[in-house]
Order: C-alpha cells, then sequence, then structure tokens
C-alpha cells in the first residue's frame, strides 16, 4: 500500500511501476461481479498484479458491499480466492492469487487502520508512505507545460524460471531492521525477502541492498521525502 497526500502522485508512480508488464493491470474500481469474471484471468497467469490508484474508491459504497471485496482483496493476497457468495460453496474450485497494489491517503489509512489490524488485513500488506520534498517541482512543471521526468522503468521477467532464494542471514538481519517501522512484522518480512531476491536476481547483491536501503525509508514511522 502506498500511503501519501492527495496530489502526491500516487496513481502516477503506481502506473508507472507496473505499465511495462503486460500481465499487470491497473484499476479504478472493483467489484464482486468484477472480480469474479476475472477469476480466469488470475488463475492462468493472465493477470498476476493488480494496481489501484485510489484504492480509498473501494469503500465509498455501502459499507457491507465494501467489506466483503475488502475480504477477497485479502484471500487474493495469501490463501486465495476460492468462489464469490452467490456460487455454489460445494463445487469444485481453483485458488486465485495475484500482488496487489494500492494508493491510498493518510487519512483513509488511520481511519482503517484498527479494522485492518483486527480482521487480518494489515498483516498481508506493506505499507510505504511518503511525501513530496519539492512539491513545486508539480506546479513549475504545469507552468512550462511539460511532463515530469520519472525515467523509465525497464520491464523484466525471468521467462519460465523461478527467481532463486537467496536470502543470506545477514540479510535477514537488515531486511528485520528495515521494516521495524511497520505496523506487523510476519507480512511485510516475507515480502521484504522476495523484493530483495527479485533485486539481486536483477541487480546483484550489492547494488539491490542499495536500492532497498533507499526505499526502505518509506517503511519507517515518518516516512520518506522524494525528490523529484
Amino acid at each position: 500500500m502506498v500511503v501519501a497526500p492527495p496530489g502526491m502522485l500516487k496513481t502516477t508512480l503506481i502506473k508507472l511501476g507496473i505499465e511495462d508488464y503486460p500481465d499487470a493491470l491497473l484499476l479504478s474500481d472493483l467489484n464482486i461481479n468484477t472480480l469474479t469474471s476475472m477469476k480466469n484471468s488470475l488463475i492462468d497467469g493472465r493477470y498476476s498484479t493488480l494496481g489501484f490508484g485510489e484504492f480509498e474508491k473501494l469503500y465509498q459504497r455501502n459499507p457491507a458491499t465494501a467489506i466483503n471485496i475488502e475480504a477477497h482483496i485479502k484471500a487474493l493476497v495469501e490463501e486465495g480466492f476460492l468462489r464469490s457468495s452467490f456460487e455454489d460453496q460445494r463445487t469444485q474450485a481453483i485458488a486465485a492469487r495475484c500482488a496487489v497494489i494500492g494508493g491510498i491517503t493518510p487519512s483513509c489509512y488511520s481511519q482503517r487502520f484498527a479494522k485492518w489490524m483486527d480482521n487480518g488485513f494489515a498483516r498481508r500488506f506493506m505499507f510505504c508512505s511518503y511525501t513530496l520534498q519539492n512539491p513545486d517541482a508539480i506546479m513549475e512543471a504545469i507552468g512550462q507545460w511539460k511532463l515530469i521526468n520519472f525515467g523509465k522503468v525497464m520491464g523484466m521477467t525471468p521467462g519460465n524460471k523461478k527467481i532463486p532464494y537467496t536470502i543470506t542471514e545477514e540479510e535477514n538481519k537488515f531486511l528485520r531492521h528495515s521494516i521495524s517501522g511497520q505496523p506487523t512484522r510476519e507480512g511485510p518480512f516475507i515480502i521484504a525477502k522476495k523484493m530483495l531476491c527479485v533485486l539481486k536476481w536483477r541487480h546483484g547483491p550489492k547494488k539491490a541492498q542499495v536500492i532497498f536501503a533507499d526505499f526502505a525509508e518509506s517503511l519507517k514511522s515518518k516516512g520518506a521525502l522524494l525528490h523529484l
């Protein structure tokens, strides 16, 4: 979950991060019927990542409906989404799983935090918070009528091979320290280990740790300052 105030480019950053991956889908909203219709595409690997630029939009509806979709997303990222409540529960079903990335405001995070802790939603996600160090850069870009250059995120996948697990005991200590500001430990620790494995596979051990250490500023209780 990417936590930042309104107008701090959450949707833009999420979109830039996933747009080069054909198995990633950016959503503006989601309901149970849509999720159920997408289930086969999640099972067969057509989509393995769902991104929500404004995750809190899911809660801007009937509270019971919002809680239901939240429960299904919670299942998607861990044990798997088997079937909807309106489907016959006696049928065989294959679990659908995927990664979920969402952008939320600090106010939404604060409002939902206690419930997320109680129902187990919080422990399944890593919360990365930031604010812009130079927010005037957005107004300057508008004034000059030029796009802000975010650089290029080059999509890269291992193909049919699996990225190996290569975390050392020293790196375990580094990761546990990096996530110490998270509201829960187990979920963020698992996510962090997977992230570092991917970074090591792509960049090598030394550069991977530098990249993760920079990113880890957003995992602390005070969040990170992002410079444009």
